[in-house]
């Protein structure tokens, strides 16, 4: 399930994903970016809170999908916070910022537990 969270504006769009992750979910994800750009933001600050993701409940597709939209528009992203309780997710956030991160251009990638949630907002609207 996707859902955009109260306190997204500017360039700021935070959205949690529970339970299944679909490819309608991808949808909505594309849909609430497009319209944050439409705002009249150059880059968008993303927070994703993960909370009791099921994979046995999400299609490998949307997460396929969903990779392919974020390489597209890398150059739209600014910084992306992570909120999740999971060694894995931390893992490939670590992972996924090593390779395609670039602070020069401001573009970074962390991880923050569910306990540091205001630490993740603070990020995303620094």
């Amino acid at each position: 399930m996707f859902e955009i969270l109260e306190g997204s504006s500017g360039d700021v769009l935070a959205v949690e994903i529970s339970g299944g992750y679909t490819k309608g979910d991808v949808a909505l994800f594309k849909k609430a970016f497009e319209d944050t750009l439409q705002g009249g933001v150059a880059r968008i600050n993303v927070l994703c809170k993960i909370d009791r993701l099921k994979l046995t409940e999400s299609e490998m597709g949307a997460f396929v999908e969903d990779a392919r939209y974020g390489f597209a528009n890398m150059d739209k992203i600014r910084h992306i916070a992570v909120v999740a309780d999971s060694a894995f997710v931390k893992f490939l956030v670590a992972c996924d910022n090593a390779v395609f991160g670039d602070p020069k251009k401001g573009l970074v990638e962390k991880y923050f537990s569910t306990s540091d949630l205001a630490a993740a907002w603070a990020f995303v609207r620094g």
